[in-house]
């Protein structure tokens, strides 16, 4: 009987050891941000600049008890990795503020699907510390050098050696954009915290410098106060930042609120890659970083000599001066809004249309394949149209196991009992 008693209650207490290890194994699962990537086409493709893939969560993660990002990633042709790209999570809702990133060169890249098991805490701090308790935004940018193709197929956070392996996907029908060379011109830019920039990619109409000794650069800021000390002012002949640049440090600029006239010596920048050529200079870009509202606007860029004068008659532009653009066909049809429209002689037809007044710039908008690209530093991008994510239920094959011995056990303890 005493047998019997004792099996009661080392059934009784194996099953309560069992039962408290599957609620802690679970709680420790690997968790799914987002999946689903390949089937739903989220993938992007170019032949130059950045490809640009992100997410925000309306629902916050928690990944303080977490050691690990899981993520699978597509690569067209890694040999095209332009040495420029990072992975990023932060709790701000975007990038660069309240971040962690890693190097995506650091990673191990392969032709098709990459599975990547990323140690959070190896990660570098961008715009101050996240709050790991509240992640609510992903990044993950790759700079391209040829044609490419990219793709993201899931997210998810865990201990070590999570398998996720269960919500893999098919890339599924990649409908190719074409590449059409163009100038990308993006001459606002406002937030109130991370990078705001101001960036021109020409690839149509590169200009050559080689006749000119100083760069001549004509911007609004408004809320300088807030800026950090961190910053440059780029000119790259390379479509991209951070290759064949030249570069100035913001804080040797002296901005001030309002407008201000930039005059660089080509020869004397802060920092020059041997390989910038001159005679075909193609991107410009200023970035920021703050704080507190801040807000810039770009008139021109232009080269000229030792005694030209800020203006419109510069010897050359690689941005023209915002007088000078081209006005759409649709607005020069319009009424100026400072004129009134004449009255017709003879009865009118309907009312002069009132102009539509100058679109209010959208805050942080990018260009995507040459413009609004990330900084090695702390990279500024636009995001990219992305579904939005469908959070799953934790994922943890064990605990199926572990639920299979926990009903045994409890079998164990009934047997038990008819049997006493």
């Amino acid at each position: 009987m005493k047998g019997v008693i004792h099996m009661k209650k080392l059934s009784v207490i194996l099953l309560f050891s069992v039962l408290t290890l599957l609620l802690a194994v679970s709680a420790a699962a690997g968790t799914v941000m987002y999946e689903g990537g390949g089937s739903e086409e989220f993938f992007k493709n170019g032949a130059s600049g950045a490809l640009v893939l992100e997410l925000n969560f309306p629902e916050p993660y928690n990944l303080d008890e977490a050691d690990y990002l899981y993520i699978r990633y597509y690569i067209e042709d890694p040999e095209a990795y332009a040495n420029n790209g990072q992975i990023e999570i932060t709790s701000s809702g975007t990038c660069d503020a309240q971040e962690y990133n890693w190097d995506l060169g650091t990673m191990d890249m392969e032709p098709g699907w990459n599975e990547w098991q990323v140690d959070i805490f190896s990660g570098r701090e961008t715009g101050g510390m996240p709050d790991f308790e509240k992640i609510n935004y992903f990044r993950i940018y790759f700079f391209t050098d040829g044609e490419n193709l990219v793709a993201l197929d899931y997210v998810g956070f865990g201990g070590e050696n999570e398998d996720f392996s269960s919500l893999a996907t098919e890339l599924g029908e990649v409908q190719r954009q074409e590449h059409v060379a163009k100038d990308e011109v993006k001459r606002t830019g406002e937030g109130d915290v991370g990078a705001i920039s101001l960036q021109a990619a020409m690839e149509l109409t590169p200009v050559n410098t080689e006749e000119t000794d100083y760069a001549y650069i004509r911007l609004f800021l408004d809320g300088v106060e807030h800026f950090t000390g961190n910053g440059q002012l780029e000119l790259t002949s390379k479509l991209n930042p951070d290759q064949q640049e030249i570069h100035w440090d913001v804080t040797g600029l002296d901005l001030q609120d309002g407008w201000n006239e930039l005059k660089l010596d080509m020869d004397l920048p802060d920092s020059f890659d041997a390989e910038f050529n001159r005679a075909a200079v193609n991107f410009f870009r200023l970035y920021m970083f703050t704080e507190g509202p801040l807000s810039m606007e770009l008139d021109y860029v232009g080269f000229g000599g030792e005694n030209d004068s800020f203006g419109t008659d510069l010897p050359l532009y690689l941005v023209i001066p915002k007088d000078l653009e081209p006005q759409e066909e649709e607005e020069a049809a319009e009424v100026p809004a400072e004129e009134t429209a004449e009255e017709p002689a003879e009865e009118p037809a309907e009312p002069a249309e009132e102009p539509a007044g100058e679109a209010a710039p959208e805050p942080e908008a990018a260009v995507e394949e040459v413009a609004e690209e990330p900084q090695v530093e702390e990279p500024v991008l636009a995001p990219a149209t992305a579904p939005d994510p469908n959070p799953s239920p934790n994922t943890f094959d064990a605990s199926f196991f572990i639920a299979l011995f926990a009903v045994s056990a409890l079998l164990g303890v009934t047997f038990t009992r008819r049997k006493s």
